[in-house]
């Protein structure tokens, strides 16, 4: 109760805990890539280990292995709208072509 809901994204490497709506745009986008066989570097704001605000960097795409879960509520949550709007933007960019 109190606090803000944030997401943590689990990787093959470990996890990283940031923004609700930064860990979905990081799924999505993830998801639109792999749907085109195609890998990018994402870089976004996350809490480290002491709680501290920090920002991690790793490549999702054609075989990214991330689950996305409710995380332990925080404060405040991170939130980086220019962070998000661009990822969004650019999984629309490399959605792939549906047939109908």
């Amino acid at each position: 109760l109190g606090g803000a809901t944030m997401k943590r994204i689990f990787h093959p490497g470990g996890s990283i805990v940031t923004g609700s709506d930064l860990a979905d745009a990081v799924m999505g986008y993830a998801e639109s890539l792999s749907g085109r066989s195609q890998v990018d570097v994402v870089d976004i704001p996350v809490l480290n280990n002491a709680g501290e605000p920090g920002r991690a960097q790793f490549l999702i795409g054609a075989s990214s292995q991330l689950v996305s879960v409710t995380s332990e509520p925080i404060l405040c949550e991170l939130v980086e709208v220019r962070t998000t709007a661009d990822l969004r933007r650019r999984a629309l960019v490399s959605a792939p072509v549906r047939a109908l």
